[in-house]
């Protein structure tokens, strides 16, 4: 009697639909191997290592990644509580809206920080992105709502800047600061506002930004 040969997908399917297997059958898991895909031999393929050596490679992987996260969130912090002196230091409109658009960029790394008005007369004067109120609308939501890598229509935001930017993340202002809906935007050339990273801090620097923002009178 010939004995037929199970196909790959047949054991998927079979470990899909029992998922306590390994659980119910622990010995089993000193029989297997598990490829090492980061540390692959001279030929290209991946090293072969037993489970309790996988286990031990995810766990110092997770490691890796939770220090290089705090580290990034320190750093930020960091960069963000010595920008908010500033910001606090600022007597005027025009020097505050001239650091955030011309120089903050440039401490976190970032293709833009703008505000975005559908107020012509102010966006001329100091140099802001203007925007139909129609396009504000669509993603204001309501006031100090932040969105990280918000997608639903934020291209029309940042088209026309000659600035590449591939994530994003769009604070609502005060709706009476310009005399009509406005959004404080922060736009990045990498991956640095997806996933909500650093979304606590961006808040925390946006809502300094909205208070310093409404102790000015503007002209409109």
């Amino acid at each position: 009697m010939l004995k037929r040969k199970i196909k790959n997908e047949q054991v998927i399917d079979f470990l899909e639909k029992n998922p306590n297997f390994f659980i119910e059958n622990p010995n089993i898991l000193e029989k297997i191997n598990f490829p090492l895909y980061k540390n692959k031999s001279e030929n290209g393929d991946p090293n072969v290592i037993t489970f309790k050596d996988w286990i031990i490679e995810n766990l110092k992987n997770k490691q890796k990644n939770i220090i290089e996260n705090a580290r990034y969130n320190f750093i930020t912090q960091k960069k963000i509580h010595e920008s908010i002196i500033i910001i606090i230091k600022k007597k005027n409109a025009t020097e505050l809206l001239s650091f955030l658009i011309d120089l903050l960029p440039k401490t976190f790394e970032l293709e833009v920080i703008n505000i975005v008005s559908s107020n012509k007369k102010i966006c001329d004067n100091f140099n802001l992105i203007f925007r139909e109120s129609n396009i504000i609308d669509e993603i204001y939501g309501t006031e100090s709502q932040l969105i990280m890598d918000a997608t639903e229509n934020y291209g029309d935001i940042f088209n026309g800047l000659n600035k590449k930017v591939y994530s994003n993340a769009i604070f609502s202002l005060a709706e009476d600061l310009f005399g009509s809906k406005s959004l404080l935007v922060f736009g990045s050339s990498d991956k640095h506002f997806i996933d909500n990273k650093a979304y606590d801090l961006i808040f925390f620097l946006a809502n300094i930004v909205k208070e310093k923002l409404g102790s000015f009178s503007y002209d409109r």
